[in-house]
């Protein structure tokens, strides 16, 4: 134990004494690892950042929810099942609206009526006036002629007329936000059945929607959509399923190929510092070689003379690409400020982790392979380098 101390010791002041001796081999794999990795960094920085604004306005459009347009067959029914079932079955948050008919406003807009079974699809409850009296819902955006409050509204049916009903607004990015731009009256099935009467609400026609709770690819709104399309067919009724599925098809195959350049970008890393390197622990080997050959007659095993040039290079190497990946966090925002005119973006080490992961393994591929020669010139003979 005591002589493979020294032996460490003296491996460790080596390296050292070679460091101080020869400057530039340890300058020179320190600079060229740094800005290789600061390079990557922002190029991969990038990447992430226009994936994140590309899937930011998908998003904003409307890209994780399908719609569907259903009419139930003449004197038939459509049955959808619940929220809860939806939600534990497809991973989506659901909305289910009856269409009843249309109504104007004071300023003769008109606008659509809905209902809904508010005991299975209750995201709307909250919205509703109190008591469950008729309610004008429109986005917060764009609405200037519907403020909150009170509003005089026509509608027509059974017991139609003018009505004062509430005006309440959407939350900012609510997924009805489109559906409802023009606003719609929301009634309670109580007062949908007294405007249009049981049977006709039983076969009116709905408007679904589902929102994917965590969308990653186009297999997540194809999900969605097979499954409607599939109860659409199962229930006789005719109806009509559009989604974002074609646009995030395109941003799969976008995201594909950016993976190539990721890939291809880390294997030019893998040449330029492997070779550095391998050249540098080779050339250093061969200039100590005498002095590691006695070494190892005097019973010193060549794999911990291998371990040493490997814990040097990966000491280099982690210092280099730790000293690159902080000074990217805190220059980043000049940079995309600057050069990219994004100051709403910043990316976090956590939405940069798989980068960073990728950057360390090409850069331990580099150390791995810098050994190569070390354990070829280890195992030599030791009578060829003592002759």
């Amino acid at each position: 134990m005591i002589s493979l101390i020294s032996t460490l010791l003296y491996l460790a002041k080596d390296t050292l004494h070679r460091w101080l001796s020869r400057l530039s081999s340890p300058l020179a794999r320190v600079l060229v690892v740094f800005f290789l990795s600061l390079c990557a960094l922002f190029f991969l920085g990038t990447y992430v950042i226009s994936v994140n604004m590309v899937r930011d306005r998908i998003m904003a459009e409307g890209g994780d929810t399908v719609h569907a347009i259903v009419s139930p067959e003449h004197g038939g029914s459509f049955h959808m099942p619940g929220q809860s079932e939806l939600s534990r079955w497809l991973q989506a948050d659901s909305w289910n609206l009856l269409i009843v008919g249309s109504a104007r406003t004071s300023d003769r807009s008109s606008v659509t009526i809905y209902t809904t079974d508010f005991g299975r699809y209750g995201q709307l409850l909250p919205l509703m006036a109190q008591g469950g009296s008729p309610t004008l819902v429109c986005p917060a955006e764009g609405s200037d002629s519907f403020p909150e409050g009170l509003m005089d509204i026509s509608t027509g049916g059974r017991h139609g007329g003018t009505h004062t009903v509430s005006v309440r607004h959407l939350p900012n990015n609510h997924p009805l936000a489109g559906s409802l731009k023009r606003g719609g009256l929301l009634l309670s099935p109580e007062d949908a059945v007294n405007l249009m009467g049981e049977e006709r609400l039983q076969q009116a026609t709905r408007q679904i929607l589902l929102k994917v709770h965590h969308l990653n690819t186009a297999d997540d709104i194809h999900r969605v959509e097979h499954y409607l399309r599939n109860l659409i067919r199962l229930e006789g009724a005719h109806g009509n399923v559009t989604s974002a599925a074609r646009l995030l098809e395109q941003m799969d195959i976008v995201l594909s190929n950016q993976m190539q350049c990721r890939a291809g970008f880390c294997l030019g890393i893998v040449l330029i510092v492997g070779i550095l390197l391998t050249s540098l622990a080779g050339m250093e080997y061969r200039q100590n070689e005498y002095i590691y050959t006695l070494m190892k007659s005097f019973g010193i095993h060549p794999m911990l003379l291998v371990w040493s040039f490997l814990c040097e290079n990966l000491l280099l190497v982690a210092l280099s690409f730790a000293a690159a990946f902080a000074v990217f966090m805190h220059s980043q925002d000049i940079i995309l400020t600057q050069f990219f005119k994004l100051s709403e973006y910043r990316l976090s080490a956590a939405e940069i982790m798989p980068e960073i992961k990728l950057i360390s393994a090409a850069l331990l591929l580099c150390v791995l392979v810098s050994s190569l020669p070390i354990i070829v010139a280890a195992n030599r003979e030791i009578g060829r380098v003592l002759k």
